[in-house]
């Protein structure tokens, strides 16, 4: 089973794309040490907006609902970014 989560994510404190790929780097390290995939999808022209999407993979619903709450926390303890928007889809294969 997987849960895909698109985020559309406010970075209040960068000024210059460079601050921003430095936050969205650190942030996917993070994620990626959770076994989570993680791309950036849309806004990568703009400073303080980023668009992520992000994969996870579990053996049944519970465990991956566990996983993504997981996630959730880290994101929002995650002081250089504001999450706008969250939307997810559990798929069954």
């Amino acid at each position: 089973m997987f849960c895909a989560v698109r985020l559309e994510l406010e970075l209040p404190f960068s000024s210059s794309l460079k601050d921003k790929r430095q936050t969205l780097r650190s942030l996917k390290d993070r994620l990626r040490r959770k076994n989570v995939s993680v791309v950036e999808a849309d806004h990568q022209d703009l400073w303080q907006r980023a668009t992520v999407e992000l994969a996870l993979a579990g053996t049944d619903r519970r465990a991956l609902e566990e996983k993504r709450e997981e996630v959730r926390r880290a994101l929002l303890n995650y002081e250089e970014l504001a999450i706008l928007e969250w939307r997810e889809e559990f798929v069954k294969l």
